[in-house]
């Protein structure tokens, strides 16, 4: 009930506040955007765009083979946009797509536990190479006089701090043979069977995934580096998002645009209606430009969430559309059985 609550409150909230802006400031906004627009920029968004998915893609892939034989680096591609389009809409940071990813793995043929850890790992891995980039732009926005991010920076740090430790605990766990997931789900809710296909086991198959995976510093250590250049990319995402319609680009403005970004889609607000365009209005404000161009980059950004997505709602759609014809053909193939 709670959840609902928070769901459909900041469905609401953030509805309403992206109505306000539009009214208010929505013309000048559409006029700034429509200033200066570059195509050929428009083309280097996405190029840069798929340029980013490809780059997450081999970190993913890279780590699944590790474990085992990965899926065709397409479908790896798609699935990864497809967890994309799931952790925008659900306000969880980003970690509403992951189990998206896993299922969407098990059904190319990796096994339940290699899919919940290579996630995991990849999940992990980004957050820690994302960090530095969070403190870096936190800390220059902060010399620019905008002490209200004092509190963000420290946020940063501490969720850090914990992630780091939170790491470093299950290594060791892990590697002393103990599964600290699998012993805390038998005690919250001690099973009668732990078959292959209980969610006791898939978790203790993907604990000895994960463990194989901490074994191999090496692999581990170029997948934090295809992180990093996959954090350098974003930056050049936004570099030419704000050139192609002729935004303000400078560092600082690149900067602002990424960080309000991340601030937005940490708030429980589903795909962060208004919180996105808030959030850059009042930094690009802070920074001294006036509303409609905040509100146009927000929409620019609004813009390149939806190329970000549309891969992967394309392979949702594809993906239903054939488990709903084969569940008919079975169906179908029941009942000509039963006649």
């Amino acid at each position: 009930m709670k959840a609902r609550v928070v769901f459909w409150g900041g469905v609401v909230i953030g509805t309403a506040l992206l109505v306000w802006m539009l009214r208010a400031y929505g013309g000048a906004a559409i006029d700034v955007l429509g200033s200066d627009v570059s195509v050929p920029g428009l083309f280097a968004v996405g190029l840069a765009i798929f340029a980013t998915i490809a780059c997450l893609s081999v970190r993913w892939r890279y780590l699944l083979a590790g474990l085992t034989l990965p899926p065709p680096f397409h479908v790896v591609a798609l699935q990864r946009s497809a967890g994309h389009v799931l952790a925008v809409l659900i306000p969880s940071g980003k970690l509403g797509g992951d189990p998206l990813r896993a299922w969407l793995a098990t059904r190319v043929g990796v096994s339940g536990g290699d899919a919940v850890a290579s996630v995991a790992a990849d999940r992990t891995l980004e957050t820690l190479a994302s960090a530095p980039f969070s403190i870096l732009f936190a800390l220059l926005l902060l010399q620019h006089g905008i002490p209200e991010l004092d509190r963000a920076l420290i946020t940063i740090l501490i969720g850090t701090g914990v992630l780091f430790a939170a790491v470093v605990l299950v290594a060791r766990a892990l590697h002393r043979g103990r599964g600290i997931a699998s012993e805390l789900v038998r005690r919250i809710a001690p099973q009668p069977a732990d078959g292959p296909g209980s969610g006791t086991a898939v978790i203790e198959a993907a604990e000895r995934a994960a463990a194989t995976l901490l074994g191999r510093r090496e692999q581990l250590g170029v997948a934090f580096a295809i992180g990093i250049v996959a954090n350098v990319l974003v930056i050049l995402e936004f570099w030419a998002l704000l050139v192609a319609f002729g935004l303000p680009a400078d560092g600082l403005a690149i900067v602002a645009a990424i960080f309000a970004t991340g601030a937005a889609h940490a708030l429980p607000i589903p795909a962060g209606i208004g919180a996105l365009e808030g959030a850059q209005v009042w930094l690009f404000g802070m920074l001294g430009h006036p509303v409609e161009v905040g509100l146009a980059v927000g929409l620019a950004v609004r813009c390149r969430e939806l190329l970000w997505m549309l891969p992967g709602l394309g392979y949702l759609l594809v993906t239903t559309l054939r488990a709903s014809a084969e569940r008919a053909a079975d169906a179908d193939a029941d009942g000509a059985a039963a006649s």
